[in-house]
């Protein structure tokens, strides 16, 4: 005799109920199982489609002469009184702009670069005291006053640099500074150092590429570096005393060069 005969005749449905509900259990659980595995395949093999990247470095060199010559010329006065000091500088001050102009230098190329009143003090020597109580300490007094007024000349003919390094201090400059060399359109320059290492990096990625049997898709990511310039300095600084107008020896023929400029890149690509 069968389990479903030996059961009562009022509790048969019931029992076929469960059974059923039962045998529908299996059904879903075995569904929910295969959808489940369906599902994790499904995302292996899509997160092994994921996009991959390649990382190249690129440089691009550019040797350019500079064009534009950089010094400092600055006048410095002392005088009992700032009027006198002011007007000592002032005078010197225009007979070397008059000057400057006179020789070439364009207004856009002359740029003052500060202009400084200083009082000049006179410190006493006043003893020691050990015990109280202490005489009145002499306070520093006055005595003058210095003004300086520094000026930036841009020098485009190179030829005249010696002319007017030599002509600023007889005209009353007492301090010229260091000169250096630069690019005037840095700029430009940088833009083709950083062509260059682009193509070098695009280069670069597709010999790799193709030995690794991938195809480039796009850029996802870049950067860069480098693209300094180094200033060439030719002169170090020199002071020709209070007065100026100094006898300073024939300066030395000046030769600029060449400045190299270096970029850097960095290139992420996407590749299949």
């Amino acid at each position: 005799m069968s389990f479903y005969e030996m059961v009562p005749e009022g509790l048969k449905k019931p029992v076929e109920y469960l059974v059923a509900l039962f045998v529908l259990g299996l059904v879903l659980s075995s569904f929910a199982f295969a959808w489940s595995y369906g599902v994790s395949a499904w995302k292996e093999a899509h997160d092994s489609d994921q996009p991959r990247n390649i990382s190249v470095a690129g440089e691009g060199k550019i040797e350019a002469k500079p064009d534009v010559a950089v010094f400092t010329v600055s006048v410095v006065t002392q005088a009992e009184t700032v009027g006198e000091a002011q007007g000592e500088n002032t005078k010197r001050s225009n007979d070397i702009l008059e000057f400057l102009k006179k020789e070439g230098v364009a207004e856009k190329d002359l740029k003052t670069m500060g202009y400084n009143i200083q009082p000049q003090q006179q410190y006493f020597d006043n003893p020691p005291c050990y015990a109280s109580p202490c005489p009145i300490r002499k306070p520093p007094e006055i005595v003058a006053y210095e003004v300086r007024n520094s000026l930036e000349v841009k020098v485009r003919d190179f030829n005249k640099t010696d002319d007017l390094l030599s002509g600023v201090v007889e005209y009353g400059a007492n301090e010229v500074g260091s000169v250096y060399f630069k690019i005037d359109d840095e700029e430009k320059i940088k833009e083709e150092a950083r062509k260059k290492a682009i193509e070098d990096a695009k280069k670069k990625a597709k010999i790799l590429a193709k030995d690794l049997g991938v195809r480039i898709k796009r850029i996802v990511s870049f950067s860069e570096s480098g693209g300094d310039f180094p200033y060439q300095r030719a002169y170090a600084e020199k002071a020709y005393g209070m007065g100026g107008g100094a006898d300073i020896a024939a300066t030395p023929q000046i030769e600029p060069g060449e400045q190299e400029v270096r970029v850097f890149v960095s290139v992420t690509y996407e590749f299949r």
